[in-house]
């Protein structure tokens, strides 16, 4: 809800009334939980970045765009290209991402796993806890959906031209960015162009050191076709494609090393296609979305002091098919999705692990209801089952299995200012095919005397099964003409069957080298709370968060690793409407995080606490009409800081400015 109020924020409309304040954060629309709704009328914990937060934070990366909302941090540290989110205390392969409603898939050891450019995005929404009743396996965390830009963004009405250029810089990095669009819409067609570039060298830390291994050169391009057909029917065709070239360690998220994490070339490709068909019938019963999309990414690695070559690639078919219907005031949304993963490495070398071979077949049908029980309470239930298979085609085996992910929810609208809910969801995600299948060396202590991976079939799904009480409250003229929204969230997020790698170390005497193989270990309880305010008052809007988590092995009563501090992030703006310019400052303090009791951490390891100030301002000269200038001032005090469960140290300050024309 917070970040709802950012789209209402800003200098073009700083004289509107009230009621038209609170109209426009109501009417924020959100995509993640697959029926298109007012993120107030959502029963679900979700954070949205529209376009204009986007804009303002200039982020690098999706993480980044999400980083100041609750309970979501970024993970992977500072290098843009290897971030992904965390949410809750889940991250990686717990958080299931989408793009324009297709999911991605790609995991494969320390790799990096998001791949769409924030210069492409006009929205990102970020869902809070377990989301498998809508979306399957890998959403035990949550969701983050990434919606792109199209042709009704750029043009204003039913026909003509319209598009944008856009350059920045970063004096960090002497990080240099440039994008441009251009899109049509005329009669029933509507067709799309966008590009981008980006150029930067090292990162500078806090300390005034660079971060070897930093700098990279991308660039990508995104085209969109669009066809109305008929009354109420049209087809969508987008294709994008992105290319990434950096020297970057094995595992980017930690200190570069001559013995085990060396610095490699990669060279990385995506290409994505998604065709999508949707009908409104104009009754009851029809209205419905047909979505068929192939994900495809690979990944060359060159070892930099040997020359020694690694390639990854995936390639993914999918399919899904979505209709609403409404059966008196039930609404009812129900389909089938369906995906085909063919996983394919090549390693170089001698001793080295060779992950499978593998085809991962999936197939699911899925329903959920919104039923009204009475003038104030509405009941939600959904229920979703998966069937998966994965094939190890170089080792001519196979495992199967199915899952099961119900939810539901009980809203009441207590009052005209207060709605209440409660839910429980279930979750999973199935093991991966490296996790399943990998063969091969691990590490070696000398010629012959080497620890190899043992596949495990037998692996189960995680599993999550999550509580949560949610309040939202919105106030009208409470201290004057201003506007109050409130969001509460309690969860308790119950994740069985952690899936983890387990290396057994060389016995010596036995002269045993020991083994690597993926288990299911733990069974974990995480718990917390996130609140957010904000108050908007004409020009002035103040924001707040603050987001918990805490995380126990149910077991050993060991704390878990990944969790977040206690964070608070604040944000205040004002509107000057006579110069068309807003500017703002923005606080996140990190409490320390000394939950670190597990056997591993035998140097008792502990992470302080920080704070950090960032300043943004956004100015739209009236005098020269669709140019705008943002400029942002992330860790302004230049602090030498590092998240907690992070090996890497946050960037220092970064001075970024953006100019952009609108036509």
């Amino acid at each position: 809800m917070v970040t709802a109020v950012a789209a209402a924020v800003n200098p073009s409309w700083a004289e509107e009334t009230v009621s038209e304040q609170q109209a426009a954060l109501e009417t924020v629309v959100v995509t993640a939980t697959r029926i298109e709704k007012p993120l107030n009328e959502v029963a679900r914990s979700i954070a949205v970045v529209d376009q204009e937060e986007l804009l303002q934070i200039q982020p690098k990366s999706i993480a980044e765009a999400l980083a100041y909302s609750p309970n979501i941090t970024t993970s992977g540290g500072p290098r843009a290209a290897n971030q992904t989110v965390n949410v809750r205390g889940l991250t990686g392969n717990k958080v299931l991402q989408t793009i324009d409603g297709a999911r991605q898939n790609f995991e494969s050891g320390h790799r990096p796993s998001y791949f769409l450019d924030p210069e492409l995005v006009k929205s990102v929404e970020a869902v809070r806890g377990p989301a498998s009743s809508l979306w399957g396996s890998g959403a035990i965390g949550g969701v983050v959906a990434q919606n792109t830009i199209n042709a009704d963004d750029l043009v204003d009405g039913d026909s003509g031209l319209g598009g944008f250029a856009k350059g920045g810089y970063n004096d960090n990095n002497d990080g240099a960015t440039a994008t441009m669009a251009l899109a049509g819409k005329q009669g029933d067609f509507g067709w799309l162009v966008s590009g981008y570039g980006r150029d930067s060298d090292h990162l500078e830390m806090g300390n005034g050191q660079e971060l070897l291994g930093s700098e990279s050169e991308s660039w990508g391009a995104m085209g969109k076709l669009n066809w109305n057909l008929a009354e109420g029917q049209d087809i969508e065709l987008a294709y994008r494609h992105s290319d990434w070239d950096g020297a970057v360690p094995t595992n980017a998220a930690a200190e570069l090393n001559g013995t085990s994490n060396f610095m490699i070339d990669r060279k990385q490709t995506t290409d994505n296609t998604n065709l999508s068909y949707r009908l409104d019938a104009g009754n009851d019963w029809l209205n419905l979305e047909a979505r068929l999309y192939n994900n495809q990414v690979e990944m060359d690695e060159v070892r930099v002091a040997d020359g020694r070559a690694d390639t990854t690639e995936i390639d993914t078919w999918g399919f899904n098919l979505t209709n609403q219907s409404l059966l008196g005031n039930t609404r009812l949304l129900y389909g089938i999705d369906t995906y085909i993963e063919d996983f394919d490495t090549a390693r170089g070398g001698e001793n080295r692990p060779q992950p499978p071979e593998a085809q991962t077949t999936s197939w699911s049908v899925y329903g959920l209801a919104e039923v009204p029980l009475a003038d104030a309470w509405n009941l939600e239930f959904g229920l979703r089952y998966d069937d998966f298979e994965t094939e190890a085609k170089n080792l001519d085996a196979s495992s199967s299995d199915s899952a099961t992910s119900p939810s539901a929810a009980i809203v009441w609208d207590a009052a005209d200012w207060l709605v209440l809910s409660v839910r429980h969801d279930r979750a999973f995600r199935a093991p991966g095919s490296e996790e399943l299948y990998s063969t091969g060396y691990h590490f070696c202590m000398f010629p012959g005397f080497c620890n190899t991976f043992e596949p495990n079939p037998e692996l189960e799904p995680e599993e999550a099964a999550n509580t949560e009480l949610n309040a939202k409250m919105a106030f009208a003229d409470t201290l004057g003409a201003d506007v109050i929204h409130v969001e509460a969230a309690v969860f308790q997020n119950n994740v069985d069957n952690f899936i983890e790698q387990v290396v057994a170390f060389p016995d010596f005497t036995r002269f045993d080298p020991g083994t690597t193989s993926w288990f299911n270990v733990d069974e974990a309880i995480l718990e917390g709370a996130e609140i957010s305010a904000a108050y908007l008052r004409g020009p002035l809007a103040l924001k707040a968060s603050y987001g918990q988590v805490r995380g126990e092995d149910d077991n050993t009563g060991e704390d878990l690793t990944n969790i977040p501090a206690d964070t608070w992030k604040l944000d205040a703006s004002f509107g000057f409407e006579s110069i068309n310019m807003l500017a703002g400052v923005r606080y996140v303090y990190a409490d320390d995080q000394a939950r670190t009791d597990y056997e591993e951490n035998v140097g008792g390891t502990v992470y302080d606490s920080y704070g950090v100030t960032d300043l943004y301002l956004s100015w739209q000269p009236q005098a020269v009409e669709g140019v705008r200038f943002d400029l942002s001032v992330n860790n302004l005090e230049d602090k030498y800081y590092r998240q907690a469960w992070e090996q890497l140290y946050s960037a220092g300050r970064e001075v970024i400015f953006s100019a952009r024309y609108r036509f």
